[in-house]
């Protein structure tokens, strides 16, 4: 609330102090939309989504060697010897949590190559806004989330998405 209410008071200034100097040339621009649609962020998530399905496929392997000893535990039991089940119940509990160690680690790798995408595209993204801000000559670029009413012509999310699909 706070970034809005700055935000309408920078632009009611510049607007009162440039009233006299001529137009002011605002544009805004949707980040996430910019962002989401360029190349290099298609083919983050491409291969984000291989790195997924490849973890997917290594822990669902774990999962079902677990699950086939717990059910052989379970069946096997009453012919065990009270050392033989002991034995196996620990190796169960030491491969389920090796499993879980697993499947934590594999969550925090997607989430380290998510934030790792995220903050290369942010960078272009910021450098990109600033080149056509200048080349165009505007007086304020804004991200469409810090306003509550825009004039579509003012929109300049496509024109950002095309010079970050031509870096």
């Amino acid at each position: 609330m706070k970034k809005v209410i700055l935000m309408a008071l920078a632009i009611s200034l510049l607007w009162s102090t440039q009233a006299l100097a001529g137009d002011v040339k605002i544009g805004y621009v949707d980040i996430k939309a910019a962002m989401e649609n360029t190349e290099a962020y298609n083919q983050g998530m491409k291969r984000l989504e291989a790195l997924q399905n490849k973890k997917k496929d290594q822990l669902e392997a774990m999962r079902k060697h677990v699950n086939d000893l717990d059910k052989e535990l379970q069946l096997q039991s009453m012919a065990m010897s009270n050392e033989h089940q002991a034995a196996k119940q620990e190796e169960l509990v030491g491969l389920k949590k090796d499993f879980e160690r697993k499947l934590q680690d594999a969550s925090d790798e997607l989430k380290g190559e998510k934030r790792k995408l995220d903050s290369t595209l942010i960078g272009k993204f910021y450098d990109a806004v600033r080149a056509y801000g200048k080349d165009k000559k505007f007086d304020i670029i804004m991200p469409k989330s810090a306003t509550i009413y825009t004039n579509g012509a003012h929109d300049i999310t496509l024109d950002i998405t095309k010079i970050l699909d031509n870096k």
